[in-house]
């Protein structure tokens, strides 16, 4: 389809230009601080853009002029524009501006930060995080600082059954590469965004639950040995230096995974991964 046809039948928006005043706003989204002035961040490829046309809230789509002879291109235009959400068509040179990916789809989502209780509770706000944490399969995860990590483990967390996950001082969950690592979670998952674990913690040992530190402590379980329940609360730490002695002294008790060999731990997200696994296979 020649470009005209293309901006006609999708009702679409050319802009050619690297110095357009949104492209120059697209590319600098790279960086938290305008991510969050702009409250809007990318979904690079074509799953994540059709994954967010079904989940989130994209403002619009924003195509690659090279690719408008794709199916990839013209099944996502079509699902945007029967939404009615705005489509561009961007230079390709304008295109490379707002891209990070070494070899990209050509399709954008540009979204807007998605907040309120159904999905995201703002920092601080604890006075809400009983009702949010009411009859969900919770995961927290603790100071986990690499974007790619934190969107590996949100998926598979909603894999294993979470339906709730608790991030205090990680990564931020808008960075491209959570997003991306994330393949389409983050849309769907509900996260309480906190500072601090431990008051949280306290919260979910008052109603009922315990929490279970990925750790080696004073009380510690062996993963495969003890009961796995539905309301219980696995902790995952940080990449290298796992979790604080105040975080693990809140929490019910420590979990050791056993592990054969000389290996001493498993990296995050393997770490979750197995947690989850128990509570999965006996609650699916």
């Amino acid at each position: 389809m020649r470009l005209d046809e293309f901006l006609h039948y999708y009702d679409a928006e050319y802009i050619s230009s690297r110095s357009n005043a949104k492209v120059v706003m697209l590319g600098k989204l790279s960086d938290k601080k305008h991510r969050d002035r702009e409250s809007v961040f990318l979904a690079d490829g074509v799953k994540l853009a059709q994954e967010a046309v079904k989940y989130a809230r994209p403002l619009y789509l924003i195509l690659a002029e090279s690719v408008l002879d794709t199916d990839a291109a013209n099944d996502t235009a079509g699902q945007y524009k029967d939404a009615g959400i705005p489509i561009y068509v961007f230079s390709d040179a304008a295109f490379d501006k707002i891209s990070t990916e070494k070899s990209p789809d050509g399709i954008i989502a540009a979204l807007a930060y998605m907040t309120g209780l159904h999905m995201f509770t703002m920092r601080g706000d604890i006075s809400k995080f009983d009702d949010w944490q009411n009859g969900r399969r919770l995961l927290l995860l603790d100071s986990i600082r690499d974007p790619g990590n934190l969107g590996t483990i949100l998926r598979s967390a909603e894999a294993m059954g979470i339906t709730g996950v608790i991030l205090a001082g990680c990564a931020d969950i808008y960075n491209r590469k959570t997003v991306r690592a994330a393949m389409g979670t983050l849309f769907r998952m509900p996260l309480y965004i906190a500072d601090d674990s431990i008051p949280l913690i306290h919260k979910m040992k008052d109603s009922g639950r315990r929490v279970l530190a990925a750790a080696l402590g004073e009380h510690t379980l062996t993963l495969g040995d003890y009961d796995v329940l539905v309301s219980d609360c696995p902790v995952i730490g940080n990449e290298g230096h796992g979790l604080s002695d105040d975080v693990i002294g809140a929490c019910t008790a420590c979990v050791r995974i056993p592990m054969a060999g000389n290996t001493e731990s498993l990296n995050a997200a393997s770490a979750a991964v197995c947690i989850l696994w128990e509570s999965y296979r006996k609650f699916r």
